[in-house]
């Protein structure tokens, strides 16, 4: 028999507390860093009634169990991480036609995502589900009212909601039901950051700085919260033109749509000054267009700009763009997959506001963008700000070098000027992450 030796994972005092207090459906409120991915790992795997521990917890037997999320951007390192650390007693792991990981013992953790919540796992029996970022799950009372709940039946399986609040929707909901005593089968907890006694020395002193307070309270203190329209408010916008020479990253927000009253497409060039670190919001432009209108006014921004990186969202039938752009210019297009809700995507460019650090340049800012900024997020639309947050992300992602060519008038899209380092290139422009003023990572899909 093979044998295995686990790395090793001790639960900090607070998470031995959660897992003391299960009861066949557990919903946790917790805060970020807590420590929730590691929890939740050995629970579907090594506590009793997990895929490799099995229902007396020796191992001998393994048993099903799935782990859901919003989308697969949140379960990929789950995935990876689990087929690597037990790779001497996984017997498969295979990511097509969906992910599955199956045990020498017959034990299995299914991956599903939440967006078809019809199918994820319809037809299933499994021992124990993890629902992970609960709260970001759009789909969530809808895919366990309907299909998660009686995948447990058969087995008579159990349940763990895990995530960090997101205002007061479905989950908190259950967690609201996990409160009730009358209630025996369910139980909720809060577990706030700083349960996790392995944080780094003043990490919760530099969130409360830096963070709004109901962010913090939200992010850090896992309350839930509602922000209500005036997360900006209008002292916090600022006018300013940027110097000339600092490098452009473009942000653009998606909606390939001509109809009236559709989301818009939005395109946003940002910049940072390592200088004086204040972000300049440099244009906005929104339009409503079809599939090759919106490739032309990306190769348009891109030719005004020279950017040396464009995030484009991408989702679903958006993806379409970035491989157009891909494939018949040279343009430094990344798509950008959405792994949070729209509020949380726009935390950190919000605390730049707040902190003074953001500069709309008069020339090239709309009225529009301001009025949306201020009524965000209960404005009627918010494909501005979203772009704004693609571009600030952009900023971040750590462009390594890229080189500026001339402008070839007879080559094919008049912003096809940015080539990667090719031999003979004779006139460039190198920047560097120091010049765009953010550390980061560098390539492929943000």
């Amino acid at each position: 028999m093979t044998r295995l030796v686990l790395p090793p994972f001790t639960p900090h005092p607070r998470q031995r507390e959660i897992l003391a207090a299960h009861r066949g459906r557990t919903v946790a409120c917790m805060g970020r860093r807590f420590g929730k991915t590691h929890l939740m790992q050995d629970v579907i795997l090594n506590q009793p009634g997990g895929a490799l521990a099995g229902a007396r917890g020796d191992g001998r037997r393994g048993l099903p169990t799935a782990w859901y999320a919003p989308n697969d951007a949140y379960f990929s390192e789950v995935f990876q991480s689990i087929a690597r650390t037990y790779a001497p007693v996984v017997r498969k792991a295979t990511s097509q036609p969906r992910p599955v990981i199956e045990f020498v013992n017959g034990g299995r953790v299914d991956f599903w995502t939440l967006e078809t919540p019809m199918k994820c796992g319809r037809g299933r029996h499994y021992a124990r589900v993890v629902i992970d970022e609960a709260a970001h799950a759009r789909h969530l009372q809808t895919a366990w009212e309907k299909t998660i709940e009686f995948t447990l039946a058969d087995l008579d399986g159990d349940a763990w909601f895990i995530s960090t609040p997101n205002g007061l929707n479905y989950f908190h909901t259950l967690h609201q039901r996990g409160a009730d005593p009358d209630d025996p089968a369910w139980v909720s907890h809060n577990a706030p950051s700083f349960d996790n006694p392995h944080l780094p020395p003043g990490w919760m002193a530099a969130k409360r700085e830096e963070m709004p307070a109901l962010v913090y309270a939200q992010e850090v203190l896992a309350e839930f919260v509602t922000f209500g329209a005036g997360l900006v408010r209008p002292e916090h916008l600022r006018e300013g033109a940027a110097p000339a020479d600092l490098p452009v990253v473009l942000g653009v927000d998606l909606a390939i749509s001509e109809r009236e009253g559709a989301d818009y497409s939005v395109i946003v060039a940002m910049s940072r000054d390592p200088e004086t670190g204040l972000i300049h919001l440099r244009e906005a432009e929104r339009f409503r267009a079809g599939f090759h209108a919106v490739v032309e006014r990306i190769r348009a921004a891109a030719a005004r700009w020279r950017p040396v990186l464009i995030a484009v969202e991408q989702v679903q039938y958006q993806a379409a763009v970035v491989q157009e752009l891909a494939r018949h210019s040279a343009l430094p297009v990344r798509g950008v997959r959405p792994d949070r809700d729209k509020v949380t995507r726009f935390l950190p460019l919000l605390s730049r506001y707040e902190q003074g650090l953001v500069r709309h340049d008069p020339s090239g800012v709309p009225a529009w963008l301001r009025e949306e900024l201020l009524a965000f997020p209960e404005s009627a639309h918010d494909d501005g700000v979203d772009a704004a947050a693609l571009a600030y992300q952009a900023l971040a992602e750590g462009i390594t070098e890229y080189r500026y060519l001339p402008v070839r008038p007879e080559a094919p899209g008049a912003g096809d000027h940015l080539r990667s380092r090719r031999e003979g290139d004779t006139l460039e422009r190198r920047v560097n992450t120091g010049r765009l003023g953010l550390g980061g990572r560098r390539g492929g899909i943000i």
